[in-house]
């Protein structure tokens, strides 16, 4: 039987295993990177990260979502001509916003490092971060312009060449040029970034021209000026949105090294401790997202689908299925990570800290995944306001709890792992509502959260009894590590198999 290489399934599972795949490569590059920087050099390389991520929210969200709606319509009606006039419209958008966005930043990069980041070694990495927001603007819209025409292949292919070219520049000019100099270090991961993007932008421009070259004789039945106000007609409430929740997190994590010198902590070690938190065990949580971002990509347009023909039954399906999946792989790694939480730290980091805070971030997986699912069934049912509030709403807490408690002695890091976890049980619970009461939706209480929970305790049990059970014969450390984490990852699913907790596959409607 032959594939469809333009099928949802299809599709969705190309970009899931690329998806997998760059995170782990790139979890494996911040083990790297941060046994060869330390806790305090990971702490300046994050700081540099919130001001280009504001500009590139500005650029590389709304704009690419509107590029791939218009691609996706044009080419349904066979025309393929417009199409490519879209996406040359919109990379001059993002070229011209991408060029005075680095100038304004550049401009005020001396501001930002000294005042806002209250760190002067940032500035250098700044200067070089800025102009590449140009160059990761350009290539989200030729990875939209894929997606519209239901090519997963390549931008998939285009993560795997940036992610691999990242990993082998940093390394090899870390290894050969760093010399404990923080700054000079941080300024290399940034080249390593560039490099990276530069060489994404390089191998999806030469596959559009390939695929493309044959589109350009007749001229277009649609004005410039009309092709301008529809893409930002589509893109402005989206990168509204994607700007405030950027915004908040930006905040929030120029925030912690300055709330915990004003609990007592110096520089270098509030630095170091945010470079332990931010670099080190947030990665670790938000690894089971891989699978849940895979999700968020299918089941948008399959609710969009179904709200236009007014199939409530299927969007109750497909929201029930979804949430089933969400709850498996939360339970599934919080599990493990919980009870891990230590060796895990050991292993890959060689930080004795990180499983200490590890631990208590997994309390709230389940909530946390669950909102990011959520948050996708909102958007799909065409509630994006309200999934943007309950998300800023949670953001918001986030904040003021990193205010306020991370500057008390007694809590310090505490502060923000409390606010992390409120935030993410209070816009879960306004999200999960709102989808209950919208869809009418019956809450399966046994297939949800008993039945995952009842096996995450199992795994809970049988991971830290492995672990210990092979510390006693004296094996290595890394190996309990691997051997507890199958054990307990197959003990989840097996529980979960006997009490009849997995769900079903069905073949009708591919989610």
């Amino acid at each position: 039987m032959k594939i469809n290489t333009r099928s949802l399934l299809y599709g969705t599972f190309i970009l899931a295993s690329a998806n997998v795949l760059v995170r782990a490569m790139g979890f494996i590059y911040q083990i790297i990177v941060s046994r060869l920087l330390g806790p305090e050099g990971m702490g300046i390389y994050q700081l540099v990260f919130p001001p280009y991520s504001i500009a590139l929210a500005l650029t590389a969200s709304g704009i690419p979502v509107a590029v791939s709606r218009m691609v996706a319509a044009e080419n349904a009606t066979g025309r393929r001509k417009q199409a490519k006039q879209y996406v040359t419209t919109a990379i001059g958008i993002v070229t011209v916003l991408g060029i005075l966005l680095s100038f304004a930043m550049i401009l005020v990069s001396e501001w930002l490092s000294h005042t806002v980041l209250k760190d002067p070694r940032t500035r250098l990495p700044l200067l070089i971060l800025f102009p590449c927001v140009i160059i990761t603007s350009i290539s989200a819209v030729f990875k939209s312009y894929f997606y519209g025409t239901k090519n997963t292949h390549n931008p998939a292919l285009a993560e795997i060449v940036e992610q691999v070219l990242r990993i082998a520049l940093v390394v090899f000019l870390l290894l050969r040029f760093s010399t404990g100099d923080y700054e000079k270090a941080a300024l290399i991961i940034i080249l390593g970034v560039v490099a990276g993007e530069l060489a994404s932008l390089l191998y999806l421009h030469i596959n559009y021209y390939y695929k493309t070259k044959g589109f350009n004789s007749s001229p277009s039945s649609v004005s410039l000026i009309s092709r301008i106000s529809g893409i930002i007609g589509i893109a402005a409430p989206v990168t509204f949105t994607r700007l405030i929740i950027t915004a908040i997190n930006s905040i929030n994590t120029i925030l912690i090294p300055q709330r915990l010198m004003a609990g007592g902590l110096t520089n270098s070690e509030a630095v170091s401790l945010f470079g332990i938190v931010s670099g080190m065990v947030l990665p670790l949580l938000y690894m089971p997202f891989t699978i849940t971002n895979a999700l968020y990509t299918v089941i948008v347009p399959h609710l969009s689908e179904d709200l236009a023909t007014a199939n409530w039954t299927a969007i109750r399906a497909n929201v029930t299925r979804a949430v089933s999946i969400t709850t498996i792989f939360a339970f599934l790694g919080s599990a493990l990570l919980f009870s891990l939480a230590h060796p895990i730290g050991i292993v890959l980091y060689k930080q004795q800290q990180v499983g200490r805070f590890l631990a208590p971030m997994t309390w709230c997986m389940v909530f946390h995944a669950l909102q990011h699912t959520m948050s996708a069934i909102l958007n799909g049912l065409g509630k994006q306001k309200q999934a943007a509030l309950y998300t800023t709403i949670g953001g918001i807490i986030q904040i003021i709890c990193t205010y306020f408690l991370v500057a008390q002695p007694g809590l310090g890091i505490y502060g923000f792992i409390l606010g992390f976890n409120l935030r993410s049980i209070v816009a879960c619970l306004l999200s999960f509502a709102n989808v209950v009461k919208l869809t009418k939706l019956s809450i399966k209480w046994a297939n949800w959260l008993i039945k995952p929970g009842f096996a995450a305790v199992f795994t809970v049990s049988f991971s830290r009894f492995t672990l210990n059970l092979l510390a006693n014969y004296s094996v290595p450390i890394t190996v309990s590590l691997i051997l507890s984490l199958a054990i307990g990852g197959i003990s989840f699913l097996t529980v979960l198999y006997c009490i009849n907790g997995l769900p079903r596959i069905k073949t009708k409607r591919p989610l």
